[in-house]
């Protein structure tokens, strides 16, 4: 799976221009008696934060992907189902594994 990150950037960028046009406008309208509130959805909020973890991760390590690719082609890529119902649990969980 490939993210593209400029694009991930880009639609963050845009929600918050957008947010930020809104507040000036509540500002001028303040000084009447109507006012507006703005608020990030939670999508574009754990948006930033995917975007902030993938930032963080190094580049794709091409040897390993190729490798991982070849076993699935064979047939012997195996993971242990215990492993894969761990890290559901967890993931279930909020990272707090039992």
């Amino acid at each position: 799976m490939n993210i593209n990150r400029i694009g991930l950037e880009g639609l963050i960028k845009l929600y918050e221009t957008a947010a930020k046009e809104v507040e000036k406008k509540t500002e001028k309208k303040r000084e009447g008696h109507l006012t507006d509130n703005v608020s990030l959805s939670t999508e574009v909020v754990e948006l930033r934060k995917a975007l902030e973890l993938a930032s963080k991760v190094g580049e794709i390590r091409e040897e390993k992907v190729a490798r991982l690719k070849e076993k699935i082609e064979k047939g012997t890529y195996n993971v242990e189902g215990r492993l894969i119902a761990e890290k559901m649990i967890e993931d279930f969980l909020g990272g707090k594994l039992i």
